[in-house]
């Protein structure tokens, strides 16, 4: 990529020219009658021609009016359905008050009939009184529970643990007194006990009826004077009466009407399969309250009515879509009307709109052209609308542009030329090769072979460096550096730092980013060796494993805190920043490394505090890059 690209690109993002694609519509052959008359219509203002256009949308009120209309038209009709429903649930509702009433008031009849009897003072069956007692009270039952044919069973079980019934006996002889319907009939003697699942007492019907069949109604008797519970009065109703009160009223085909007590259990529901389906929580709301399930593939609207007499809640249900079949009819109409509107409407606004937005689209796309850098591009219009004027300005943009972007073009030409010039002032290379070669024979002519071989050493270590511009070189090249740094530093640091280094010879044709190994190297002997007391030894070995080239530079030097070891290794599994101070050289060479390889590829490090460091350059085996 050129600068001159380059600079374009930068000034592109700069400007945020990033917009959505369009195609480019293309002229159609018309008539040139037509087009002298669509001429004249297309140099009117832009103005004039969106009003033109809301007067064709102005038909779209048609369509929201029909919808509307469907919508409440649907709106009543459920409405009228809630309404039947509330109704029909009320009425079943009171029915089912007025039966328990019913029984209730013949509790009261009982009661006050055997107020004064001689029944409740009795202990036991052997009393001489009993067979008396029993018997009358006996008929006294059967008559009320022959005139009432929802009565299936009465009981009245006295405080001394003493029962008359009819149809009805004790299983065992474990007291009535111990009975959950007795004793809630006890704590609250001044009101009635429904019980809508009779199973699990201690009572057994004859063959007229199951406990399946019949719900429970309990009332105290009291003493008038005292007040104390005498005994309690136990009714077996049949389900008959809530039957045919639910069987007087419909909700559709599909609607019907169960019954619940207070913890929402059902006490009698018509046989379907919706029915148990209905979630109970969907129950508690209030009466106004009107709730909407999916229930086997249908939509039904569920309504309830608590009665403050009973506690028992009335629920009716009923299918939306048995109400929402009586309209399907008018709301086809209504939709084939809205998408007949819709589709003249559409055809009239877009007809009336491409005239519009053809000059916008193709001033679009010279605008991408442009953003993909050809700034040759010009916008020619034949009207003098806004389009037009804004076509215009488009191309003075442009213009502007093209000589902003020259005048960069020669700045950083201008900057470029004298970073190079600087650069070249400063290093001199051939130079600095003959000082260093000066020096060398100076040294041979005095005798000094230890100077000599140092400067040799720091010569190789350059002319690898340099590598005549080169970023590649081989692992014979990258060891000879290593070698003759290490034995530069020998010569500084003595007895201090031993050092050795072990290449696999298969390996040395290799070919690696260049001075990977020597930063390491050095972090080994500033880092490990020099805090160490005493001697140390550096190690770097080469091995391949498997299609991986393996560097390690180890060192028995100080070592590295754990904080410090965590942190590194953290830094290194992600991006950082080359110009962080801290460990400045394995950062770069890892970004070298993948840089040049991948990210599967780069640099680990292990070490034991007081005791050893090791890092380990990972690299695929190149013969050349």
């Amino acid at each position: 990529m050129n600068l001159r690209l380059k600079v374009q690109l930068v000034l592109r993002n700069k400007n945020g020219f990033n917009r959505s694609e369009f195609d480019l519509l293309t002229e159609t052959d018309e008539v040139i009658s037509l087009r002298k008359m669509l001429d004249n219509f297309l140099n009117i203002p832009f103005r004039k021609k969106m009003v033109m256009s809301y007067i064709c949308m102005a038909l779209i009120p048609f369509a929201i009016f029909s919808v509307v209309s469907g919508l409440v038209f649907i709106n009543q009709a459920q409405q009228t359905t809630m309404m039947h429903t509330a109704q029909t649930i009320n009425q079943v509702c009171n029915s089912i008050d007025v039966y328990i009433g019913t029984i209730e008031k013949s509790a009261n009849y009982i009661s006050f009939e055997l107020n004064d009897a001689p029944f409740w003072k009795i202990t036991a069956e052997s009393d001489k009184n009993w067979a008396v007692e029993k018997r009358s009270i006996s008929s006294m039952m059967q008559n009320m529970a022959s005139s009432h044919h929802e009565i299936a069973g009465i009981l009245i079980a006295t405080k001394n643990d003493l029962y008359v019934s009819t149809g009805m006996s004790r299983i065992s002889r474990d007291s009535f007194l111990n009975e959950e319907w007795y004793r809630q009939a006890e704590q609250s003697p001044d009101e009635i006990q429904l019980i809508s699942n009779p199973t699990g007492r201690n009572i057994v019907t004859d063959r007229n009826y199951s406990v399946d069949d019949v719900f429970s109604l309990a009332k105290a008797v009291k003493d008038p004077f005292t007040g104390e519970v005498l005994g309690v009065i136990l009714f077996d109703i049949r389900h008959d009466i809530i039957q045919n009160s639910i069987n007087s009223v419909t909700i559709g085909k599909k609607g019907f009407v169960f019954v619940t007590d207070a913890d929402n259990s059902v006490v009698y529901a018509p046989v379907n399969n919706i029915v148990y389906r209905v979630n109970p929580d969907w129950l508690n709301g209030s009466s106004n309250e009107y709730i909407t399930a999916r229930i086997q593939g249908g939509t039904y609207q569920i309504h309830s009515e608590k009665s403050n007499y009973t506690g028992w809640r009335t629920v009716g249900v009923f299918s939306t879509d048995e109400v929402m079949a009586g309209v399907n009819t008018i709301i086809f109409i209504l939709v084939v009307c809205i998408l007949i509107t819709i589709v003249i409407v559409l055809i009239s606004s877009f007809q009336l709109a491409k005239t519009i937005t053809k000059p916008i689209f193709k001033l679009q796309t010279l605008m991408k052209q442009a953003e993909r850098g050809d700034l040759s591009v010009r916008f020619n219009s034949k009207y003098n609308d806004e389009i037009g004027d804004l076509g215009l300005s488009f191309n003075h943009m442009i213009v502007q542009i093209d000589h902003l972007i020259e005048m960069v073009y020669v700045e950083q030409q201008n900057k470029r030329f004298a970073e190079l010039k600087s650069l070249q002032e400063q290093i001199k290379p051939h130079f600095l090769y003959n000082t260093l070669d000066t020096i060398s024979w100076m040294a041979r002519e005095y005798g000094a072979k230890d100077i000599v071989k140092l400067v040799d050493a720091l010569t190789s270590m350059f002319r690898i460096g340099l590598s005549h511009g080169k970023d590649i070189i081989s692992v014979k090249e990258e060891m000879t550096h290593v070698s003759n740094y290490l034995y530069i530093q020998k010569i500084r640091y003595k007895d201090k730092l031993n050092y050795q280094i072990d290449i696999d010879e298969s390996l040395l044709g290799c070919k690696v980013p260049k001075l990977i190994l020597q930063p390491l190297v050095e972090n080994a002997i500033y880092h490990g060796i020099k805090e160490k007391r005493g001697g140390g030894t550096i190690t770097v070995t080469g091995r391949s494993e498997g299609d991986l080239l393996v560097f390690k530079v180890h060192d028995n030097g100080a070592g590295i805190p754990p904080e410090r070891l965590w942190q590194l290794k953290n830094q290194l599994a992600r991006h950082v920043e080359l110009d962080q101070k801290q460990s400045f050289g394995l950062f770069y060479i890892k970004e070298r490394i993948q840089l040049c390889y991948g990210k599967e590829y780069g640099i680990s490090i292990d070490s034991v505090q007081g005791e050893e460091s090791t890092v380990t350059v990972t690299l695929p085996i190149r013969d050349e890059i």
